[in-house]
């Protein structure tokens, strides 16, 4: 259960920063995100970039709808132990985390620039897959009684 309650809480942080790189995006304001980040600092070039957003639909909503998916099911997960919720939980943060691996390798080879906001959310994404992982093993082993 500690795997699916880490999965909701990194999730729901998740959620917080997509939601904020999207409302700075519909307010047009910049993230904060300058030069003290170092090469992290790159916010306004990955923003400004034409992978930022799928046609009209930008990713940080992407985000936001896959980050409540994630919490969503984790925390049904953690409360029931249902197996459609840890399915579900599963192939979202499974599908995520490519995503977010293709979004990484876009910043370093494609814009050539770090966005740390971005890649704060990304590190949700992964974790949650991991706790995601940790518990599908664990449900497994108490199924087949190891």
């Amino acid at each position: 259960m500690r795997a699916a309650k880490f999965g909701a809480l990194i999730s729901a942080i998740g959620t917080v920063i997509a939601t904020y790189l999207l409302a700075i995006r519909f307010a047009g304001i910049p993230a904060i995100c300058g030069p003290a980040l170092g090469p992290f600092g790159g916010c306004a070039k990955v923003e400004a970039s034409v992978y930022s957003s799928i046609g009209p639909i930008p990713v940080a909503l992407i985000g936001v709808v896959g980050s409540i998916v994630l919490f969503v099911a984790s925390l049904t997960y953690a409360r029931t132990r249902s197996v459609a919720a840890l399915n579900i939980w599963a192939l979202a943060a499974m599908v995520g985390a490519a995503v977010e691996l293709v979004l990484i390798a876009i910043q370093a080879f494609a814009i050539g620039a770090w966005c740390g906001w971005c890649l704060l959310y990304g590190a949700t994404v992964l974790l949650s897959a991991a706790a995601a992982i940790i518990a599908a093993a664990r449900a497994e082993r108490g199924a087949t009684g190891s």
